[in-house]
């Protein structure tokens, strides 16, 4: 979920970046405005080393976490 420095590594990601949680679960997942499209990622985070995944862009972050809640509890993100 972090760069070397334990930062999210997603360009633009950010104190504007949210962890997100399910149920009170962390989900190991943020939601986060891309600075090139303007459109909000669900990103995967990954261990140090390994870079960011994006798993789905959205228009607007409510649909972002909606998605998100979802996918979770199917496990499919899991």
């Amino acid at each position: 979920m972090s760069d070397a420095r334990g930062h999210k590594d997603r360009p633009g990601a950010g104190l504007s970046s949210t962890t997100e949680v399910v149920d009170g679960i962390p989900t190991n997942h943020y939601t986060h405005e891309n600075p090139e499209t303007g459109r909000i990622e669900v990103v995967r985070g990954n261990p140090t080393g390994v870079p960011d995944t994006v798993v789905k862009e959205f228009s607007d972050r409510t649909t972002a976490r909606l998605w998100l809640r979802n996918e979770w509890r199917a496990g499919r993100l899991k």
